[in-house]
């Protein structure tokens, strides 16, 4: 039988859990300011910060930070947050932050305070359908530019506009899986990641190749056995056909990421509906007209797309593509597939997740593909890619007590269980009933002592009656429950299945533009997980590249 395995935390990364960051609003709760400080009083002083929307206040997902002068870098994960070392403060470096969509924004490190969450705010950048109007020089008049053509021309272009030369990336890798807004299994580090050129395979060329010079397991977020078991398998299909197959059998978390990038394999076959990107793409989906966004001073195309409806499959499709104007490079890729409700010879009934507040957004989500480039020294290299996936297993082990305890002493009752329990779970005072012989107690409080154990207090334990407290035993007392549920929201005694994410991501944080393979590193077997590979820990300065670690919870709570 699977078990749940889960790390012990302290007070205060408890309190980090229970109050809850919001993903659209500014207004951040104390428990990211204990985080710095608890941070800094372990002498790993980090600036916190966040970048936001300044009309709309709702974070800007992977905004670029680049140090000015330098090739050097990072991203900011999807909720816009980002971390830098705080040797950074007494320098006089200064961070260019930008995103497509908004005006770039340049500030000095050392403004940023080391004792709070920087609050960084960018300006929406936006232009009138005009800007896409293009003049017909035989006919002298005003014509606008097809979606269609302009698909057609950037994945004509990418020869020419991505690198064929052997080049790198340096940057923070992370896999985990995503369940009930808490993050499991999360593995970080730092990789470089050669590549050859987009004229060779990507996964099948011997000089493409990954190294790691850390990598490992965050013991401050969740483990559990039964999730990590649970997402890989020898092939992924996501189509009733053989075409939706990877096409290659690899437990490598990494080169599994790079199969979906369909913009680096735009020559090879990927996923339903893309397929082969310069052979299907245009074919399989239909485009919206343009519309017209900024990466600083560039202007981009924004072409909403979707699948064609007349595909008979049992999923869809949603995306956007953004493409330069002034060349056609594509700078970023989004792409959702989901369940298609219309398909009605396989619709089978919505399986029940029980308490689990992804259910109402996400639970028709079969992955997730987001995919950026940006451009250096005339070429497009990869800023980010992250790639996630829905999974839903059968939970074997479901919740459930296992001893129930009164402390003498305290004259305290106490309830541990075989899993970490959702403190909210625990509030109503209606959901945990007490008895004494038969008469029922008034329970006063009830607190999370653990993660698994509850302790309830009493009114009066003995409900009345008298009795010498040295001979009662915990069999003289019963309990009932309802209601109680585990982080990953799982109802007590109740089988349920789970709906989670796998994830897998990379942001560079350097880029080489002329790097062929180094001869004396470790490689990582492209057909192994990545743990099983070995560390370089000495090759690179850990000053200059840094894991850019996840804030432990980004459920949405109230103002």
């Amino acid at each position: 039988m699977h078990q749940f395995y889960f790390t012990f935390i302290s007070l205060e990364k408890v309190m980090l859990q229970a109050n809850r960051m919001p993903k659209k609003s500014i207004l951040f709760s104390v428990v990211f300011i204990c985080y710095a400080s608890i941070a800094m009083s372990q002498g790993a002083v980090e600036l916190f910060c966040r970048v936001v929307d300044s009309n709309e206040k709702f974070p800007v997902s992977y905004a670029t930070i680049q140090f000015e002068g330098e090739s050097s870098g990072l991203v900011a994960n999807d909720e816009g947050s980002f971390r830098l070392p705080g040797h950074f403060v007494q320098t006089n470096k200064r961070i260019i932050i930008s995103s497509i969509g908004y005006e770039k924004l340049v500030i000095s490190i050392n403004s940023l305070d080391s004792k709070k969450i920087n609050i960084i705010y960018l300006k929406p950048k936006i232009e009138s359908l005009d800007a896409v109007m293009v003049t017909s020089s035989k006919s002298n008049r005003t014509i606008t530019e097809s979606s269609m053509a302009i698909i057609k021309k950037a994945i004509f272009s990418i020869p020419s506009n991505y690198p064929n030369q052997s080049h790198s990336y340096i940057g923070y890798y992370r896999d985990y899986q995503y369940v009930n807004d808490n993050y499991y299994n999360l593995n970080e580090g730092i990789i470089e990641n050669f590549d050859s050129g987009f004229d060779t395979n990507k996964l099948r060329y011997k000089d493409n190749q990954t190294a790691l010079y850390s990598y490992q397991l965050n013991t401050d977020f969740y483990q559990d056995t039964l999730l990590l078991n649970s997402i890989y398998g020898i092939s992924k299909i996501i189509d009733t056909d053989d075409n939706a197959r990877l096409g290659v059998k690899s437990r490598n978390e990494l080169e599994i990421l790079n199969i979906h990038n369909p913009i680096r394999n735009y020559n090879k076959s990927s996923f339903s509906f893309i397929y082969v990107l310069k052979d299907d793409f245009i074919t399989n989906h239909r485009f919206e007209s343009p519309k017209v966004v900024y990466i600083g001073d560039e202007l981009l195309y924004e072409i909403d797309f979707y699948s064609n409806e007349d595909i008979q499959s049992k999923f869809r499709v949603k995306g956007k593509i953004y493409i330069a104007k002034s060349n056609y490079a594509i700078h970023r890729l989004n792409y959702h597939m989901f369940e298609n409700q219309n398909y009605s010879t396989t619709r089978t009934r919505t399986p029940s997740f029980g308490f689990n507040s992804q259910k109402s957004d996400d639970s028709n989500t079969l992955f997730k593909i987001n995919i950026e480039y940006k451009k250096v020294e005339g070429k497009m290299y990869l800023n980010y890619m992250t790639f996630n996936n829905r999974f839903i297993i059968k939970e074997p082990n479901p919740l459930r007590v296992d001893s129930f305890d009164f402390d003498v002493e305290k004259e305290a009752f106490y309830i541990t269980f075989n899993k970490s329990i959702d403190d909210a779970s625990i509030q109503s005072k209606n959901r945990i009933k007490l008895y004494f012989k038969d008469e029922k107690l008034m329970v006063s409080s009830i607190k999370l002592v653990k993660n698994n154990v509850v302790k309830i207090e009493v009114v009066d334990w003995a409900a009345g009656t008298k009795f010498d407290i040295g001979d009662v035993q915990s069999e003289d007392f019963a309990y009932k429950l309802k209601k109680i549920r585990d982080v990953s929201g799982v109802t007590i005694y109740k089988e349920s299945k789970l709906l989670g994410f796998q994830f897998r991501e990379f942001f560079t944080q350097d880029i080489f533009t002329d790097q062929p393979l180094k001869s004396d590193l470790i490689l990582v077997n492209k057909t192994m997980p990545l743990s099983s590979s070995g560390l370089n820990s000495k090759i690179i300065d850990v000053n200059t590249y840094w894991v850019n670690t996840p804030l432990k919870s980004t459920s949405e709570v109230k103002p």
